[in-house]
């Protein structure tokens, strides 16, 4: 794909995204007005606690949620309460930091200004699916700027329901590699030009993390993290090709990888310890194997129609493609480029299990792992594919419940640089919260039962996310 081919930043193609993107007026898919059921203070009365730092779980506490953020925290009865505050019961419950979804794409952005899957109502879809499934914070890793761009700053500014974001931007990657349909790919041959991309991106998008594609040769990646660290921002980069190997770390100083699937290598003990030393980071997405693989299709073929999480929110219509024989069509797509890149070196079957036992193992070593899903590949559904990569890490890694628990929320808000703000309970952050009946360090599966979610300390009205779409 030569470099004319890809829009440029500033060219009408991509400005007409930020037009259609807030005034896109969707015939054939119409939400409901979702809504929060309260937004003043909010009490949670001798609740089971655990709170996303790795700390074991502590039972009967208060938590105390107000003008946005977590005020107060201690023994039942304890604290002082404000007036007309919202009293929610805890016996039975536990609350944990609302989870983070480290590796999304929104409304597959990245497939150029022309797909439908840019339009504002799949976006929409996307972010009210996360908050049911008690995702308050995301982090886009590669997008045209204006679709993730946008997106982001309407759910600033209070416009439209969702998680908060983050965004990576554009993709760079090295031209003469780049993969035909990936309009939102950022070619780059000359290093001397990548400060002045960051800048721009900076500038225009509020871009405070940058994404590589696999393809990107040593000496541009190399300028890039450079170029990046110079203007206090991270890289992370894809693990296809000739970059999925760990020793790429450590002749660039790449931040992290952005999958846990090193397709062309196999990690040893060696390279996690190299990690570790090195503070790079790995978002495990090992759920895309689940899916793309068919494996949840074939062990479970009521997964999808059975899902609370995924028929509640999603139109029926969409399910039934999934279902059908264009969603098998596009499984198998998928599955042939994955079984291209790794050849005769191993199976899918092997690569799934070799998968599960790296993540396992960088865990084990103590490299900072995060939890992603790259959503929306095919069958992974925004928000409860996180639920199930969090139940893969436990059955196929495993990894117990509470250091899982502590990736998808306290670490990854580490990932994000965030930590300061959200991704534990602590007084004075915001009071992102994730309500569930049992005791999920027990048995993970528990996170998937949702009784409430708080983001920025309001409480979610679940009943108006509930089959919000009409035909």
């Amino acid at each position: 794909m030569g470099q004319s081919s890809i829009p440029a930043f500033g060219q009408a193609a991509i400005i007409s995204e930020r037009e259609r993107i807030v005034s896109y007026d969707a015939t054939d898919l119409n939400p409901a007005n979702p809504r929060y059921e309260w937004e003043g203070a909010s009490l949670l009365r001798s609740i089971r606690v655990i709170d996303g730092l790795g700390n074991a779980p502590e039972t009967g506490l208060d938590v105390l949620v107000a003008e946005g953020k977590i005020q107060a925290i201690g023994e039942s009865g304890s604290l002082d309460v404000p007036a007309d505050t919202k009293v929610i019961e805890g016996e039975g419950l536990t609350v944990l930091p609302g989870l983070i979804d480290a590796h999304i794409h929104l409304s597959s952005g990245w497939r150029g200004p022309n797909d439908n899957g840019n339009r504002p109502v799949h976006v929409k879809w996307q972010l009210l699916s996360f908050l049911y499934a008690g995702v308050t914070q995301v982090y886009d890793i590669g997008n045209i700027p204006d679709v993730a761009g946008d997106t982001r700053d309407m759910v600033e500014a209070g416009a439209w329901m969702g998680p908060d974001i983050k965004i990576a931007g554009t993709y760079f990657e090295t031209a003469e590699v780049g993969a035909p349909g990936y309009a939102s790919l950022l070619p780059t041959i000359d290093p001397g030009h990548i400060g002045g991309k960051l800048d721009m991106m900076t500038n225009v998008y509020g871009v405070e993390m940058v994404k590589c594609r696999s393809g990107t040769n040593i000496q541009v990646l190399r300028a890039l993290v450079a170029a990046a660290h110079k203007r206090d921002m991270r890289v992370v980069c894809d693990l296809w090709q000739n970059n999925g190997d760990p020793w790429i770390a450590s002749v660039t100083k790449l931040d992290g990888y952005a999958h846990n699937m090193f397709m062309t290598t196999t990690p040893t003990q060696n390279d996690a310890d190299m990690l570790k030393e090195l503070g790079t980071f790995i978002i495990s997405t090992t759920v895309m194997l689940d899916t793309i693989g068919g494996y949840r299709m074939e062990r479970d073929g009521d997964f999808i129609t059975g899902n609370p999480l995924i028929v509640d929110v999603n139109p029926p219509h969409w399910v039934e493609q999934a279902l059908g024989q264009a969603g098998r069509e596009s499984a198998n797509r998928y599955l042939s480029v994955f079984d291209a890149v790794l050849g005769d070196q191993r199976s899918m079957d092997q690569f799934r299990s070799d998968a599960f036992a790296w993540t396992g193992m960088f865990v084990d070593t103590g490299v900072m792992v995060g939890v992603g899903t790259d959503t929306p590949y095919l069958y992974n559904w925004s928000g409860e594919s996180l639920h199930r990569e969090l139940e893969l890490w436990v059955e196929g890694s495993g990894v117990s419940p509470l250091r899982t628990l502590q990736a998808a929320t306290g670490d990854n808000a580490k990932i994000l640089k965030i930590d300061d703000r959200t991704g534990s309970i602590q007084e004075g952050l915001e009071g992102d919260l994730l309500v569930v009946e049992g005791n999920p360090a027990e048995d993970i599966s528990d996170t998937r039962n949702i009784r409430y979610v708080f983001t920025n300390g309001k409480l979610v009205d679940r009943e108006s996310l509930n089959r919000q779409w009409k035909n």
